[in-house]
């Protein structure tokens, strides 16, 4: 008979089984916690912050972390570097123009609907800054529907359409604001208030200092130790903290002096780069202006075109430099440049080969030093500043309506009932005006637009009673003059 084999049991103990059902426990535990944070995660995805949320996050990363943008983007800084002919600061200069710094509801961020929103543009100017006209605009938008424009009853820049600015007097610029007249809805909405400030740039002027010879054999810094002559290499223009800095090169290497004589092929570069806040919106006019001798290749550059947009518009300076004007039908070709919520194209560069005389330019000395000037003339627009106002619904039988012009007589029906005389009366409405009289410099509340004493907006803003009325007056006042 075969003997029986005995075969191992392993026996648990006893406390390991009450280990296990704790570890069945746990994980049940954490799969409804899982769950749980997945049912959260979906359903704030699918709200409109979540889906925003994610979309901008998603943008974010895309542009952050995608290898192919980010090459693309050292690609863009590259070829920006090869075609902007940079500055020096000139650092004594004081900034020029106007700094947009906010766009605030004066009268607060929740309003009933079918109220007057009072807008203040908040502005800062830099120094120097005289009768400078600006161009304002302001409107309502829903952040809901892709910042689509609110239509309203009306608007009205305050204390003129047009404003002209000046540092010296901050009265002209600290008080001016947009008054917006809603539509009346008995639903709640959330608006987005935007501003905009837009204003001329004129004649803006950079120069650069350039050297001529024909001394081929000492180039570069060679020629000035040469010729014992202390500049700081590269010779660069000026930027004087305009909006935009106005670059100029001798050629796309900047490196001077200019070697004028046979078989050199001297050329000129100019860069306009956004500096501000906002960007240009239109190039009004461009003039390239160069010493007596250099002339424009029009062989060479087939001009005018987008890249060399000169042609000849005669001597200027007693007949010392050529002036040469950017043809209008080109400027036109240019975009817009700077600045958006969306887009960083900061710049527009031009190009265009010289054709020198040398006899003309040096005449017998062996080197001069003249330079090349260019002048601008543009629109810029600063970036918007928003405002974010809830308006309040109405309900129907508070919501104000226009009314015609009541008589003087009180319009009655009469009704006979079993001998019974009744009679019924229509209420007359009350609507309370808001008059501007510039003369006493104020703000007030009246029942009839007089038009000696009120302005011609008059009869555009109304209340139904003269608590709302005359707090928006008090706004006003205190916004617009100050009292």
């Amino acid at each position: 008979m075969a003997q029986q084999q005995q075969v191992p049991v392993m026996v648990m103990p006893a406390g390991e089984k009450k280990t296990s059902v704790g570890q069945i426990i746990l994980w049940i535990i954490l799969i409804i916690v899982i769950l749980t944070l997945l049912f959260y995660v979906y359903f704030w995805s699918t709200s409109t912050i979540g889906s925003q949320k994610i979309s901008g996050a998603w943008q974010s990363l895309k542009t952050t972390y995608n290898p192919l943008s980010w090459y693309g983007n050292q690609l863009k800084e590259a070829k920006d570097i090869g075609r902007i002919w940079e500055t020096s600061e000139n650092q004594t200069a004081e900034s020029l123009g106007v700094k947009f710094l906010a766009f605030e509801s004066v009268g607060g961020k929740i309003m009933p609907q079918g109220a007057m929103l009072v807008l203040r543009y908040k502005l800062d100017l830099g120094e120097g800054v005289k009768e400078l006209p600006l161009d304002l605009e302001c409107k309502l938008k829903d952040p809901s529907v892709k910042e689509k424009e609110i239509e309203v009853e009306s608007k009205t820049l305050l204390p003129v359409d047009k404003p002209k600015v000046s540092t010296e007097d901050p009265q002209s610029y600290s008080s001016i604001t947009c008054q917006i007249v809603t539509k009346t809805s008995t639903q709640d909405k959330t608006v987005t208030a935007e501003g905009t400030v837009k204003f001329p740039i004129n004649n803006q002027r950079g120069s650069l200092k350039v050297y001529f010879t024909e001394d081929k054999v000492n180039k570069g810094k060679a020629f000035f130790q040469e010729q014992g002559l202390k500049e700081t290499l590269p010779i660069m223009a000026k930027y004087n903290k305009e909006p935009v800095e106005l670059g100029i090169g001798v050629g796309y290497e900047n490196v001077q002096p200019v070697i004028v004589g046979e078989d050199q092929f001297p050329s000129v570069g100019i860069s306009l780069k956004n500096r501000w806040d906002g960007r240009v919106k239109k190039i009004r006019s461009l003039a390239l202006i160069l010493p007596k001798g250099i002339q424009i290749d029009e062989e060479k550059n087939k001009n005018p075109t987008i890249v060399c947009p000169f042609e000849s518009a005669g001597n200027v300076g007693t007949g010392k430099y050529q002036k040469y004007s950017a043809k209008e039908s080109v400027l036109a070709q240019i975009t817009e440049f700077g600045k958006t919520s969306t887009s960083l194209d900061l710049s527009r560069s031009f190009f265009c080969w010289l054709k020198p005389v040398p006899a003309e330019i040096l005449g017998n000395n062996p080197f001069i030093d003249d330079e090349y000037s260019v002048e601008v003339s543009y629109d810029y627009e600063l970036q918007p500043r928003t405002e974010t106002i809830t308006l309040k619904g109405v309900p129907l039988g508070e919501t104000a309506q226009p009314t015609t012009p009541q008589s003087d007589k009180t319009p009655t029906t009469t009704t006979e009932n079993q001998g019974t005389q009744t009679s019924s009366t229509t209420p007359t409405v009350t609507k309370y005006y808001l008059c501007e009289n510039p003369a006493r410099g104020e703000f007030s509340c009246v029942t009839q637009c007089n038009p000696t004493d009120c302005e011609s907006s008059c009869e555009k803003t109304f209340f139904n009673t003269q608590g709302e009325c005359d707090t928006q007056a008090i706004i006003l006042n205190q916004a617009v003059y100050g009292t």
